[in-house]
């Protein structure tokens, strides 16, 4: 029997509502079949999301239905389901938690019984990227064909300049991008031919203009963070960020930015924060959370630290910002916004000797939200996303020669690797060296 555990409180009310969304994208599935709809497994950042709901293609979000599981700590039969048949726990969680999932549900020919919030339902199809980043991008789809020998799959190569200090990532932006734009045709290509019908271009263009608003949209909100005392912490950003991060391309993702900007402001307003008092800011660094225990944020919060910024699932910038060159077609749009997203902190790390464009993001975000240390979780299984944190953090210390760093270790799915008193522990000092860096900064 699955572990009962409280769900975190949340700061604002706006976030309080993402479970809707959530179920909402789990039962769509479900609903797509009766409705005679294509259901595509389908990955995070992977620029085909517009595409799909141009042509009535129903996501099936594999990570967001490991991180459910994960969060009602209901992921344990999934990951020794994968063990199974060999696949070993110290892979990417996400794809074992799903893949033990899928090969319950060929077995039965339906969803497991309490499977969390219904679970999803079988797929037409694999749209998958493999972004340049994450291994299970590409492995991943192919270990659940294995089950599911009928679906076909379309994984593309998504590609960006790769950081070259000494190289001029604006000479080959175009190659990439010229490249990006054909693969996203041939994605379309691929979805035509599943589904039986052509795309319709002029909704695809108005899919990626409201993507485009409501990118803009999502960071004016999370800016708002930046006042003091901060009316919301990556505690709940790791809700909030749900419609961008699966329902981009939908007016319920907008309207969604729209409900909690104007939520953030009344608390400004009002002087509303979410630790009282607010002693000390925290950059979440790097890493993706352990979806079991984000109660740690508030305990955070109950020592009076507060996240007004993160790196993780902020998956989008102010497209005014990337400079994008005008164009009339979506997919080169999609194209250009994808490569510039990744490459428009490359000249301010050339600017300082031994910085990446990571560590840039993470210096601009310090600065910007005036924060006083930094967090960062390694989580064993997300070896790809999580590559590279003891430099970036041994970077930062170059940068900011005093400033805390605390380096948590987890996971995302298995709770197996966490331990609720130790993680505290270690927060507990953390936070004495925060107050003693601040003491010291005046």
């Amino acid at each position: 029997m699955a572990e009962e555990k409280k769900g975190r409180a949340v700061a604002t009310s706006t976030a309080a509502s993402i479970p809707k969304f959530v179920r909402g994208n789990l039962s769509a599935t479900l609903k797509a079949k009766e409705e005679g709809k294509k259901v595509a497994a389908a990955f995070i950042a992977d620029g085909q999301d517009e595409i799909m709901r141009a042509m009535d293609i129903v996501p099936a979000w594999g990570e967001s239905f490991s991180g459910v599981c994960a969060a009602k700590r209901d992921a344990e039969k999934y990951l020794q389901k994968a063990e199974s048949d060999n696949f070993s726990r110290s892979l990417c969680t996400y794809a074992t938690c799903n893949i033990g999932f899928d090969m319950m549900r060929e077995e039965l020919g339906h969803a497991p019984e309490g499977a969390p919030w219904g679970g999803m339902a079988r797929p037409d199809m694999m749209l998958g990227n493999g972004q340049l980043l994450c291994d299970p991008r590409f492995k991943w789809p192919q270990a659940t064909q294995h089950y599911q020998q009928d679906v076909p799959v379309f994984v593309t190569n998504m590609y960006y300049p790769p950081w070259d200090p000494s190289g001029d990532h604006h000479e080959v932006e175009a190659l990439y991008v010229k490249y990006a734009k054909e693969e996203l045709h041939e994605t379309v290509k691929f979805c035509e031919k599943i589904t039986g019908k052509k795309m319709d271009w002029d909704r695809l263009a108005a899919t990626v203009e409201l993507s485009d608003k409501t990118w803009d949209l999502f960071i004016d909100t999370y800016e708002l963070r930046k006042h003091h005392p901060t009316p919301m912490d990556t505690g709940d950003a790791m809700n909030t960020m749900v419609p961008l991060t699966f329902n981009l391309g939908t007016q319920e993702a907008y309207d969604f930015y729209v409900s909690l900007k104007a939520e953030l402001e009344q608390k400004i307003k009002d002087g509303v924060g979410v630790a009282n008092p607010e002693k000390y800011r925290v950059i979440w660094a790097a890493g993706l959370p352990s979806w079991f225990a984000l109660g740690d944020f508030q305990y955070f919060n109950g020592k009076g630290v507060v996240f007004p910024v993160e790196v993780t699932y902020r998956g989008c910038e102010k497209v005014e910002r990337l400079d994008l060159p005008k164009t009339n077609d979506p997919l080169e749009h999609i194209a250009w916004r994808w490569v510039r997203y990744w490459t428009h902190w490359y000249d301010a790390a050339k600017k300082r000797p031994g910085s990446t464009p990571k560590v840039e993001r993470i210096i601009e975000y310090i600065e910007d939200y005036d924060c006083d240390g930094a967090v960062f979780h390694s989580a064993f299984s997300c070896r790809s996303w999580h590559a590279g944190i003891m430099q970036q953090a041994a970077t930062l210390k170059k940068v900011y020669k005093d400033i805390p760093i605390l380096i948590m270790e987890g996971d995302i799915v298995d709770i197996s690797s966490y331990n609720e008193a130790d993680t505290h522990n270690r927060i507990d000092a953390f936070i004495e060296t925060l107050a003693a860096y601040k003491a010291k900064k005046g």
